[in-house]
Formats: structure tokens, C-alpha cells, sequence
């Protein structure tokens, strides 16, 4: 008998060692009990039902392990949450790798009776857990916390068995499911798959995700409607809403969806103006006339030839009779509460001339998905991206005044009537409603499926943007960015360029000189004036401070020196948006040893110690991000000290860093908002490049002393970014949904 072949032998030895370790795991369930421990903005709490005191949705505990290893692989996590204040219960494990950039999230769910009982999938190598409780201040009790190693085989009968019930309620889905599953397995087998699972119970697929978030915080009940309509009813101020519609060949069973939405309305005070762009197909003029003869406030007009939406835009507009028009396409739809939270916010700011929202897409089958949960205004990002587009509203006034559409810019129509719009207004005029108030069909040929589905509205989006410019900032000028809908703007550069002093930061002078050969090489024809700032993490905010005292240069960049930079352009990128008048701070896309994001701006109260944390950090190089936003430069609310760049007029008017109460962590953060409070701007650009070199620096120990300075001073700004969305989480720097959302609902 012939031999068994080494590979294989060694592959049944595999097989037989797994097999055994999912027999002993099955029976012997191996329990870790676990001692909550506060950390971060938690404090014990004497007498009553409650024992922690947490001090917002930064709170946090560490879970530790008495004299036994923390748990790792297929676990299932449970405990006991009990908290005084309503609603306030919102669990988040954090998983700490003991890798910067490594840490990960997973929501916990709870039952009514504050029980949480999940099956998740740890990495191999845990260095520690967090807990964070909950999504505000309250007090709280946390008891019976344990995690139970469960085998793989248990785990993934567990895990697809939810999956497959859905799948039979839901078989429009069974491909889409069915193409992941597949793929994980056959390009890594069954440990491919066993991956995808643990992905999901980590709550890392935005497809199972969104629909849960929606489910729980975004569809309305039979009692929300009655007191939405008590709501509208109660309102002091009551504006029509003239919805303008533009159709054309539009399928019946979408555009009668899309009318429907609109009489759906809870908010009564609506006319919806429907312009038909000569439709050839018969059943769009029935459809308009059956409606309009069904509903008064409906009225349409039809256009004796086609001129495309442009056109048809306009003569919609012209039958509008309300104070503010909002901008609705043919085929989409609008939730039942759309308006009347318009309503709600003009009442709330009666100046207001634009007032936009979140938005989703929604299939064929009626599923929504991929949203896109937007920050306040910020005009950088609305120069790279439709910042304002779906749910868009806009006084009537303004939009006339402008021309209405253009002719020309067909498929950005509406990215070019707002950047019109947005000129002859002042950004406290334009408002963001944090709600997902409309739904954008996502159908063959439509650019909610993909940008590159219109060519042509990527080039008329550049053409409206550059024309913009032009009018607004002489000399900027429009490039593509990352992928079809996003735009990257280069700013202009004064001749001759000016003098910029660069002050490399290292602990020892001797590390930062023997990177100086380097940086200077990178610096080509630019008068630089080089300098160092060395010293302990402590001492950073005095040794920056001091070494730009005597600087000789215009602008001041700030950088670590053990960056190197990583794109050709990166000084001219961060000189030109320095010297933008508006603009205080610019910081860099700064990459890890392994080219991973490691800093892509700051947002405010996001984090483990509830300071600043960065929502990118460990994305892929190439990654957009959050609907492109890790690929476009954008106003943020603060960058790292790792690389930054100041005009040092403005850099000296504020005090430069505040080496008293802020001598090492934090500095950049505090000398962003203090340059805000003078009313400049901090701009994030992904165009210049740096990227860390080897080996990877240690996270540094930030002193409990320095968050609670830095809370002291900014408490009243940490909780409300304006470039974060409220839908989004702060507990942690994995940009996830908020549970709950912490607008309220």
C-alpha cells in the first residue's frame, strides 16, 4: 500500500486537531468572568439601585480578567445594563489590539429588560476591553459581565441561521448575500467565510447595519404620525413648499411611487409642479392628469418639445407659488415626515435661504441603503462633492434672482443652481436637517447606482465648480478627484512664492538633523528655513513654540520628523491652502509604516478619552471613505501637530501652542479652536502626502491631566462637531452609526 503523501497527512492532521478543538470547546464552554473598571468619564456612585456615574457617551470601563487570559475568537459576550435615565443604554465594546489603528467596535444589542447577550467574533491577539455604556450622561449599573468561548462550527450555525430566515422573507437579497459568501470562500476557503461572519457580527457590513439603524431610529409608527401631524399643525409659521418635479419617459409604477410620496406628506402645505419634458411614452400624461385631478395642490405642465431637465427644471419652476421650492426627481421618494421637518428648521431659522438633508438610496424592491449622513455646511467639501443635493430646498426668491437652472449644465443642474444660490447668501443662512428626509432610486442607467452611470453630469459638475471659482476665487481651478463625483480644487500661489519656515519635531535634536537631508531633498525650489524642535512629548507645545519665535518664514509647518514626504506637491498644497485668507490651520493625510491612514483630521469628542479622535485611522491608502470624504479636502474642526501648517501672523495672534495648560497632547486641537474662535477656518487635504517610516512610533500615553484641561476649556464644544453628523458615533474612532442618533427623534 502505497504511502499517504506528506501534504496531505499534514493536511489531516490539520483537520484532526480542528475537529478536536470544536469537540472540547462544545462541551467544555470555557467562561471568562469579567470586572468592570472605569477608565474614562466614569465615577463610582454610592447608594440607590446604580453604582457608576457616566459623564456622557465618551464613559468608558475596562473589562478585565482575574489571573485568566482575555478571551479571543468566537465569544459570546453577555451582561446586565441597567441605566436611570431613558434610552440612555447603548453599548459599544471596544477591542484593543495593542496595535495603533487597530482597534475595533461592536454595538451590543440589548433586550427590553437591559440584557445583552451576543455571539462576536474577537481577533486572535486582544490586548484589552472597553465597554462604553452608554450614549449620555447617567448613572448606571453594570453586573454578570462574563464571555464564553464558543467553537467555530457553533458560531457560524448560530450566525447564518438569522441570515437564512431573512433570506426567506427577503429572496431579492439571496443573490447579493449569496456573491459574498461565495467569494469569501473561494479566495480563503472556509476560514474566508469564517472571516465574513466575524465581520458581521462586529456590525462591519453596512448592508445588515443600515437596515437595523433604519428599523430602530428612522421608520415611523402609527403614534409618530399623529404627534408629527399635532406638530405641523402646532406650528407658529406655516410656508408652502412648492416641490418642482421635472419628468420625462418616467416608468409608471416609479413615478406614481414618487407622486404618492409627496401626498404622503404630513407637513399639508405642499404644491408639487410637475413640468413634462414631451414624454413619449402615453401613460406619463395620464399618470399627471389622474393625479392632478385626484389632489389640488398638484399642477403640471407639459412642454411641447424636449429640452432636456435643465429646461424642464424651469418650467416646473415657473408654477411654483411657494415661499421655498425643493428639488425632487421623478422617480424617487420622499419620506412621509420630509417636509414638515423642513418646516420644523425654517421655523427654527426664518433667514434661512438653503435648508438640506441626509439621504439614502432605496432599490427597486423598496430596501434602503448606502446613506449618506452629511455635516453642517462646509464649503470646502461642497467644492469637491454635491454637499447639499438630496433633500435640497431653497427660497423661491433666491433661486429666481440666480436665473433658476442653466442650460448647459445638465445631470449637475442642481449642483450648479446651489453653488449660484449659496454666493448670494452667507453660510449662517443654510442649514442642515440631520435626518435622512430622501431616498434616491438606485435603477439601471441612474447616478444613485454609480457616478460613472452619466458621464456627462461629472463634466457639467466641473464645469458649474470651475465657473464658481472663477467667480469667487481667481486662479483656483477644478481637477478630477478620486472617482467620478468627487472634484479636487488647487489653490493658487502667490509669485513669488513666499518663505516658509519648517520646524521638524523629534525628542532628540540628533533624531530630527539626521532626517533633515531628506525633507530638504522633497522641498524642490522652494526658500525654506529649516528648523528643529526637540524634546520629551511633554515639553512639545514649548520647544514648537520657541522654534518658530524667531522664524523668518511667512507660514510655519509644523511635522514630525520621522515623516517623509510621500507626494511631489505636498509643500505647495499645504502653503496654498495656508495662505487662503479664511483659512487658520491646514493639516496633512499622514500614513502609517504600512501606508494605512493614520490621521485624516480630527473630530471633536470622538474617541476613548472623549477628546478628538480620527475617523479614518487604519483605512487603506486609496480609501474615499465615508461617500469620498477621506479622498477630498474639507473644513474639519481640527489636525494633528503631526503635520501642520499656519500663517505665522496667525499662529502668533492666538499665542501660539498653549505650553501652560496644554504642554503635550492635545496642543493642536486647543490652537485649532482657539484660531476658530478668531473665525478662521481648519481645512483636512488628502493632497499632500507623508507618510511615517519605519519603525512604527509606540501610541503615546496621553496624561488624564491633559483631557481634563482640554474638556475644561472646550466642554461646551466636544458633544456638537459641525463636521461630524449627529448620525454617526463619537465612543469611538471607527466611523459607525450612532445608537441612538443624538439628534432626537
Amino acid at each position: 500500500m502505497s504511502e499517504v503523501p506528506e501534504g496531505r497527512r499534514r493536511k489531516l492532521a490539520r483537520l484532526t486537531r480542528d475537529a478536536a478543538h470544536e469537540v472540547r470547546m462544545g462541551v467544555t464552554r470555557p467562561t471568562v468572568h469579567l470586572t468592570p473598571e472605569p477608565v474614562t468619564g466614569v465615577t463610582a456612585d454610592s447608594g440607590g439601585p446604580f453604582e457608576w456615574n457616566a459623564d456622557g457617551a465618551g464613559a468608558l470601563v475596562a473589562l478585565t480578567a482575574d489571573r485568566q487570559p482575555l478571551p479571543t475568537g468566537w465569544t459570546q459576550l453577555s451582561f446586565q445594563l441597567r441605566t436611570e435615565a431613558p434610552g440612555a443604554a447603548s453599548p459599544v465594546l471596544v477591542v484593543d489590539t495593542g496595535v495603533a489603528g487597530a482597534e475595533q467596535s461592536i454595538r451590543l444589542p440589548l433586550d427590553a429588560h437591559g440584557r445583552a447577550r451576543a455571539l462576536v467574533r474577537l481577533p486572535d491577539a486582544v490586548h484589552a476591553l472597553r465597554l462604553g455604556p452608554v450614549s449620555h450622561a447617567t448613572r448606571f449599573r453594570l453586573t454578570d459581565v462574563r464571555a464564553v468561548r464558543v467553537g467555530r462550527t457553533e458560531a457560524a450555525l448560530r450566525t447564518t441561521l438569522p441570515l437564512a430566515l431573512r433570506l426567506v422573507r427577503e429572496p431579492q437579497r439571496i443573490p447579493q448575500v449569496a456573491r459574498r459568501y461565495l467569494g469569501a470562500l473561494r479566495t480563503g476557503g472556509l476560514q474566508g467565510v469564517d472571516g465574513v461572519l466575524g465581520q458581521k457580527s462586529q456590525g462591519r457590513l453596512s448592508l445588515e447595519s443600515y437596515d437595523d439603524w433604519v428599523a430602530q431610529y428612522d421608520t415611523l409608527t402609527d403614534a409618530d404620525r399623529e404627534s408629527l401631524r399635532r406638530t405641523a399643525e402646532a406650528l407658529p409659521w406655516k410656508p408652502r413648499v412648492s416641490v418642482v418635479m421635472p419628468t420625462y419617459n418616467t416608468p409608471e409604477v416609479w413615478l406614481r411611487r414618487a407622486i404618492d410620496s409627496v401626498r404622503a406628506q404630513l407637513y399639508p402645505h405642499w404644491e408639487l409642479c410637475i413640468a413634462d419634458d414631451a414624454s413619449r411614452q402615453p401613460h406619463v400624461r395620464a399618470v399627471l392628469e389622474d393625479c392632478a385631478q385626484r389632489d389640488a395642490r398638484i399642477r403640471f405642465v407639459v412642454r411641447p418639445t424636449n429640452g432636456h431637465i435643465s429646461a424642464a427644471s424651469n418650467s416646473a419652476l415657473a408654477l411654483a407659488q411657494g415661499e421655498f421650492v425643493a428639488l425632487f426627481d421623478h422617480d424617487d421618494e420622499l419620506p412621509e415626515d420630509a417636509l414638515l421637518r423642513v418646516a420644523e428648521a425654517l421655523n427654527a431659522h426664518p433667514d434661512a435661504d438653503i435648508v438640506y438633508s441626509d439621504e439614502d438610496k432605496i432599490d427597486p424592491r423598496g430596501r434602503r441603503f448606502d446613506p449618506y449622513l452629511k455635516p453642517a455646511f462646509n464649503l470646502d467639501l461642497f467644492r469637491t462633492q454635491n454637499l447639499i443635493s438630496h433633500l435640497g430646498v431653497y427660497r423661491t426668491e433666491r433661486v429666481r434672482e440666480v436665473g433658476g437652472f442653466r442650460v448647459g449644465f445638465e445631470g449637475s443642474q442642481d449642483h450648479d443652481l446651489a453653488l449660484r444660490v449659496m454666493e448670494r447668501t452667507t453660510p449662517e443662512r443654510i442649514h442642515h436637517v440631520p435626518r435622512v428626509l430622501y431616498h434616491w432610486r438606485a435603477i439601471p442607467g441612474s447616478t444613485a447606482l454609480h457616478a460613472g452611470e452619466k458621464d456627462y453630469a461629472s463634466i457639467a459638475a466641473r464645469k458649474a465648480l470651475q465657473e464658481h471659482l472663477d467667480r469667487t476665487e481667481p486662479g483656483a481651478r477644478i481637477e478630477p478627484g478620486a472617482n467620478a463625483s468627487l472634484q479636487r480644487v488647487r489653490h493658487p500661489l502667490p509669485t513669488p512664492r513666499p518663505r516658509v519656515t519648517a520646524i521638524l519635531q523629534a525628542r532628540t535634536h540628533e533624531a530630527a538633523t539626521a532626517r533633515l537631508h531628506g525633507w530638504r531633498a522633497s522641498a524642490q525650489g522652494w526658500d525654506v528655513d529649516w528648523r528643529v524642535a526637540s524634546g520629551a512629548h511633554e515639553q512639545a507645545s514649548a520647544s514648537a513654540n520657541e522654534a518658530a519665535r524667531d522664524a523668518t518664514g511667512e507660514v510655519l509647518i509644523f511635522a514630525d520628523a520621522d515623516l517623509s514626504p510621500d507626494s511631489e506637491d505636498w509643500l505647495a498644497e499645504l502653503v496654498s491652502q495656508a495662505l487662503r485668507p479664511e483659512v487658520g490651520a491646514v493639516g496633512a493625510k499622514l500614513l502609517a509604516p504600512d501606508g494605512r491612514v493614520e490621521h485624516a483630521g480630527f473630530v471633536l469628542g470622538m474617541g476613548a478619552d472623549g477628546v478628538a479622535g480620527c475617523p479614518y485611522r487604519g483605512l487603506p491608502r486609496d480609501g474615499t471613505g465615508h461617500v469620498g470624504r477621506a479622498a477630498v479636502q474639507q473644513r474639519v474642526s481640527a489636525v494633528s501637530a503631526a503635520c501642520l501648517a499656519v500663517r505665522r501672523s496667525s499662529f502668533e495672534a492666538v499665542g501660539g501652542f498653549d505650553a501652560g495648560h496644554l504642554p503635550g497632547a492635545w496642543r493642536d486641537v486647543d490652537l485649532c479652536l482657539r484660531l476658530a474662535a478668531r473665525g478662521l477656518w481648519t481645512v483636512w487635504t488628502p493632497h499632500a502626502e507623508l507618510m511615517r517610516q519605519p519603525p512604527a512610533r509606540e501610541p503615546e500615553v496621553v496624561p488624564s491631566a491633559a483631557a481634563a484641561a482640554f474638556k475644561a476649556r472646550w466642554k461646551d464644544t466636544l458633544d456638537s462637531d459641525a463636521f461630524h453628523s449627529p448620525n454617526h458615533a463619537l465612543g469611538t474612532e471607527m466611523l459607525r452609526f450612532a445608537w441612538p442618533p443624538r439628534p432626537p427623534r
